[in-house]
């Protein structure tokens, strides 16, 4: 008998565990977005050319070049990189700076939540130039399953549902939602 409510117990505990995580994952809380002067110009250039797209990678440290190319048909294409902070404090503005490393535009911020800092940055650039700005994101190399059970455990991973779930949630007009892309 002890064994029947100790199982219980602790399946009930696991349940709301999952739950809530999943309720706070899922609950949109996209921060403000301000671009610094060199990030702003930068942006600004690339509206001029007639289209807004961006290539989302892993950062790199400061002044080293992107982790990844955006593949030849995206063309001019804006990096973005999301690093973690050095500390556990929430970012309520995130800070989007811009340099060029290698030949490309990279926008970079910081922000424990990779999937909203995204979807923020996207809303803000839409809503800064007029133009519907498309994202690209590799797919990883990992068993779906292992992904969900990483998102689940660890709290990290599935960026790119996150990022489509909560610009959906943001944006409920197809017309003027920033497209996701994923390869």
């Amino acid at each position: 008998m002890q064994l029947v409510v100790a199982g219980g117990t602790l399946a009930l505990l696991l349940a709301v565990w999952v739950g809530a995580r999943l309720c706070r994952i899922y609950a949109p809380r996209l921060p403000g977005v301000r671009l610094d002067a060199a990030a702003a110009c930068l942006v600004d250039e690339a509206a001029d050319g007639g289209g807004l797209r961006l290539f989302a990678c892993v950062p790199t440290p400061e002044g080293g070049p992107p982790s990844a190319v955006p593949p030849p048909e995206l063309g001019a294409a804006l990096v973005l990189e999301v690093a973690a902070p050095g500390d556990a404090r929430h970012i309520a503005t995130l800070t989007v700076a811009a340099q060029r490393r290698d030949g490309r535009t990279v926008l970079r911020t910081e922000s424990w939540d990779v999937a909203d800092a995204i979807a923020a940055v996207l809303l803000h650039l839409r809503d800064r130039t007029g133009l519907t700005p498309s994202v690209h994101f590799c797919w990883p190399d990992r068993h779906p399953l292992a992904q969900w059970l990483q998102f689940l455990l660890l709290g990290t991973g599935q960026t790119v549902l996150l990022t489509r779930h909560l610009l959906q949630e943001a944006e409920p007009d197809p017309d003027r939602r920033p497209i996701v892309f994923v390869s």
